[in-house]
């Protein structure tokens, strides 16, 4: 009686990033020692959205708390191909078969959907994730699994027209402490655009005015709210990506950016969907002593096809994990014999749980030759509900 020694998933030119519509292919390679007694081989291709967080909820003082859990799951895809042996039958009626010694090779394809699908994602709270999963389905004894994520990227084209819009706001306030007031600070802002690919630049162009008795700082950060939806409830969560700041503002002065640049890192572009929405915005500070920081929201998005100059424009892009992915570690290389033995459903979908996604990053980002006229001609203002809802 033989036994397997190895099972692998490998991808047509080790590809790992695909997009709605292309066709998903490669082989799967198993490794036996000695003949080993199959009923069939299976291949699955799933594509799924899990969202879980837990809130700490309060009873009563004599009953004490509790842990409510909040869950929710979308399939998008799921699509299954039997490799060896028949699709479907028990295990009286099963027809064995046979691997004998040495490396087997079996090619497989799938195709993904055009439509309903959503970029790949990994979260605190939740995650979107496409897989394969081989099953080796063995004779009376526990079947082997191997499960293999990769990424799925829906274009966000920031090409065009409604990404090309410059985002602009304006806000002021007076500075007051008890009887002492001062005069008002304020910021008027404006992006050179609203779409923005990972490893392009917001050029930020500001005029700081600080008509108060104290000296003032400007800064600009990137932030990025994710919300997470089950159960009618929602879960927010907010982080900072990178932040700059500009020299101090004496008092009775004023100050200017002209397109100082804003990095974008790597991250996952902008995503909507039913159980996951990932957004971002910059906000514009004056850090002011002694008093509420004054700050300006100018929403933007993240997308997937970098910037182009002209039509015929060529960009250097590549594929990288994401910044704030750096806990997980890429996993591209098959899991030990070890570690596929006895898998039951519950445990295989933690399979490649540091799986970190990769998505699109120019690399040397030239900015365009902008001038400051160029926006001069938008006169679109952010209303301060804007603010009020992003803050």
């Amino acid at each position: 009686m033989g036994k397997l020694k190895n099972i692998e998933i490998i991808f047509e030119n080790n590809r790992n990033v695909y997009h709605p519509g292309d066709p998903v292919c490669g082989n799967v390679v198993i490794e036996s020692k000695g003949e080993v007694k199959i009923n069939a081989l299976k291949i699955f291709m799933r594509g799924v959205a899990k969202v879980h967080w837990t809130e700490t909820k309060t009873v009563g003082y004599k009953i004490g708390n509790y842990t409510e859990h909040y869950r929710s799951e979308i399939e998008y895809i799921s699509f299954k191909k039997t490799l060896i042996g028949r699709k479907e039958c028990s295990k009286d009626q099963s027809k064995e078969s046979f691997i004998c010694d040495g490396y087997h090779i079996f090619p497989f394809q799938f195709l993904l959907p055009r439509e309903g699908l959503v970029t790949s994602f990994e979260g605190k709270h939740g995650s979107i994730r496409y897989y394969l999963k081989v099953e080796l389905d063995k004779p009376w004894a526990f079947n082997h699994k191997l499960k293999k994520i990769f990424t799925v990227i829906k274009s966000v084209d920031i090409n065009q027209s409604e990404y090309l819009v410059p985002m602009m706001n304006e806000c002021s306030k007076t500075i007051c402490c008890w009887m002492c007031r001062s005069g008002p600070v304020s910021i008027n802002v404006n992006t050179d655009r609203r779409g923005y690919c990972p490893g392009e630049s917001v050029a930020l162009s500001a005029l700081f005015e600080n008509s108060g008795n104290r000296t003032i700082l400007p800064t600009a950060s990137l932030y990025q709210i994710q919300t997470y939806n089950a159960s009618g409830k929602h879960f927010i969560s907010s982080n900072k990506l990178t932040s700059i700041s500009g020299s101090s503002i004496f008092a009775s002065e004023s100050a200017e950016w002209n397109l100082k640049p804003l990095r974008i890192p790597a991250v996952s572009p902008s995503i909507t969907s039913v159980l996951i929405r990932v957004e971002y915005f910059v906000k514009i500070s004056l850090l002011i002593p002694g008093s509420y920081s004054l700050s300006c929201i100018l929403p933007i998005v993240v997308g997937t096809v970098p910037f182009r100059q002209h039509l015929n424009s060529l960009v250097c892009c590549s594929y990288i994990p994401s910044n704030q992915n750096n806990n997980r570690l890429r996993n591209d290389a098959p899991p030990s014999y070890s570690e596929l033995k006895n898998l039951n459903e519950e445990n295989d979908e933690d399979l490649n749980a540091n799986f970190c996604p990769l998505y699109a990053f120019v690399n040397d980002y030239q900015p365009p030759p902008y001038s400051i006229t160029d926006f001069s001609k938008n006169e679109n203002q952010q209303t301060d509900e804007t603010n009020q809802s992003l803050l």
